[in-house]
């Protein structure tokens, strides 16, 4: 009885100050890591989010760019970071579904190494041709396809981008042949369309935005699950002919893995009442972004349905990242 006694005791002494730190959090600044340059979908994400949370929890939340290796290099420094929720990281389905089957030796394991806080939102895909490409459906451009007997070019943002993977799967749906010309990031291959460098490709909304609206691009379909209230008129894949086509590149947040549930849910109860502010639905809306307000339990199971779903992809198209 002695012995049970004082192992119960042991017990609650440990609980008390996990329970007592998880009380107090946060009591110092709380840092996010982007994966990317500035300017991007997650930069713009992070930066929003912090600028609400900083005022819901009286401490500053600092955005912090680490790009490098397709998103690696942030992921590996977050997976090694202290697991007390003042590290974050603003993951994406490159670094979390893609990455981890393109790369080999990667040094990270999300299933492992995190922990998932809240899925931000999702976005939409876009695809689109040169105005000279005779094609204004994405059934006469499947057509055009076939005559040209792959001699139509497609950009991208990168080898094993969710850009080019958006194309591959769109082919193998449709049995069409369109050659791939990567660029080094969106930024390149969206100058390269507009300049009619290729023929078509599919890119983020926000990204191709400015251009679709422009003219300078024609927009053709959506790769979300439904229409974008940027182009009402334009039809999803699904629409088009294509149910298999759906891809919505989405945001998260994930905290290193074996940090504590209670400051896990913390933060998701803090970036969900940031997520309700008026300022940030506006700058989201811009975007064309769909917010997610999920529990950490719903953005582990996104995590795993989309990685199960682009592995199989990955190894039938033997894609690896260069």
């Amino acid at each position: 009885m002695r012995l049970i006694a004082a192992l119960s005791l042991c017990v609650v002494c440990a609980f008390v100050p996990f329970a007592a730190g998880a009380q107090n959090f946060p009591n110092k600044p709380i840092r996010i890591l982007v994966p990317f340059p500035p300017g991007g979908t997650p930069d713009t994400l992070a930066r929003v989010l912090a600028n609400r949370a900083t005022q819901l929890v009286k401490q500053q939340v600092i955005v912090e760019n680490r790009p490098g290796a397709g998103g690696n290099v942030a992921m590996e420094l977050a997976a090694r970071a202290a697991p007390d929720g003042y590290t974050l990281i603003m993951g994406t389905i490159g670094t979390c579904s893609l990455n981890p089957f393109l790369y080999d030796n990667i040094g990270f394991n999300v299933e492992r190494d995190f922990a998932p806080v809240m899925l931000v939102g999702s976005i939409s895909n876009l695809l689109v041709v040169h105005p000279t490409v005779p094609a204004n459906s994405v059934k006469e451009l499947v057509a055009l396809a076939r005559s040209k007997g792959g001699d139509l070019t497609y950009g991208s943002s990168g080898f094993g981008s969710s850009l080019h993977l958006s194309m591959e799967l769109f082919k193998t749906a449709a049995g069409i042949d369109i050659r791939h010309v990567p660029y080094k990031g969106s930024a390149l291959a969206d100058a390269a369309i507009v300049a009619n460098e290729v023929n078509v490709m599919f890119d983020n909304m926000p990204s191709i935005l400015p251009s679709a609206q422009a003219g300078k691009v024609r927009p053709l379909a959506v790769t979300g699950p439904k229409r974008s209230k940027m182009f009402p008129n334009v039809p999803t894949m699904q629409e088009a002919g294509y149910p298999t086509v759906v891809v919505a590149p989405w945001f998260g947040l994930l905290a290193p893995a074996r940090t504590p549930p209670a400051v896990i849910d913390r933060l998701n109860a803090v970036f969900n009442e940031a997520m309700q502010d008026e300022t940030v639905r506006k700058r989201f809306a811009e975007i064309d972004l769909e917010p997610g307000n999920s529990t950490p339990a719903d953005f582990g199971k996104l995590i795993r349905a989309e990685s199960d779903k682009w592995s199989k992809l990955i190894k039938e198209k033997n894609i690896k990242a260069e």
